[in-house]
């Protein structure tokens, strides 16, 4: 099914290689632990191949996309998937009912927008959850993914720092709880059996020494009205 919907930059497509697999992959995965049991909606879903991971844990999942033709794709491509469904709509204006949803997944979605549009888009977000609901929100780090290496993504309309995306969600979702992401790679070294220890260290053949946090090159943050109600 990915040869109807072309990769152009603008949206991940299952099938492609490369870092943005792991960035855009890890974030669902991520988003798993807190759709478990919940009514989710996917904003700006794309593909569906998010949304069909969410919906492995949760009660229901709903995708919503701009684009009538990847909405299609998505049907057909995840109509398998009893609890999940997929709906033409704009991220400024969701056509779903008022209080619909406990948990908005929204990955790489609020600089697609007009400075402009991304306040309602957060508004609309806002709207659909419930009391209690969660928000699980990406974006890029602007100084880190753009200004550090002079480049241009020809797709966003507006990204943030991280202080401008606080402010930005500071009307509809005070309670956060930050994350960075950034791929890392090197080699990894487990346990057989399992375990939850984690070390990582840096440096070559003349030495080694514990590896420093790097900068974020994509924010993920999860938030909501009150800190009591965020994911455990």
């Amino acid at each position: 099914m990915e040869d109807d919907l072309k990769f152009t930059g603008e949206r991940f497509v299952p099938g492609i290689e490369g870092e943005i697999v792991y960035e855009h992959v890890h974030r669902y995965a991520f988003a798993r632990r807190c759709a478990a049991g919940r009514r989710v909606l996917d904003v700006a879903c794309g593909e569906g191949y998010g949304s069909a991971i969410l919906a492995g844990v949760a009660r229901e999942v709903v995708g919503v996309d701009i684009d009538a033709a990847t909405v299609a794709h998505a049907r057909a491509a995840y109509a398998r998937v009893r609890n999940l469904t997929f709906v033409e709509g704009s991220a400024a204006r969701l056509p779903l009912p008022d209080a619909s949803v406990d948990l908005v997944v929204s990955f790489e979605t609020i600089e697609h927008l007009e400075a402009s549009d991304q306040p309602r888009m957060l508004a609309e977000f806002a709207r659909v959850l419930a009391d209690d609901g969660a928000l699980v929100l990406s974006a890029p780090n602007r100084p880190e993914y753009s200004e550090s290496r002079g480049y241009v993504n020809p797709f966003h309309r507006h990204e943030h720092d991280r202080a401008e995306l606080e402010r930005l969600l500071d009307a509809h979702f005070p309670a956060r709880i930050w994350h960075s992401q950034r791929v890392w790679l090197g080699s990894t070294v487990w346990r057989e059996g399992g375990g939850e220890d984690v070390e990582a260290f840096v440096g070559d053949a003349s030495g080694v020494a514990p590896a420093p946090t790097p900068p974020a090159m994509y924010f993920v943050v999860v938030a909501a009205r009150r800190a009591a109600d965020l994911p455990a």
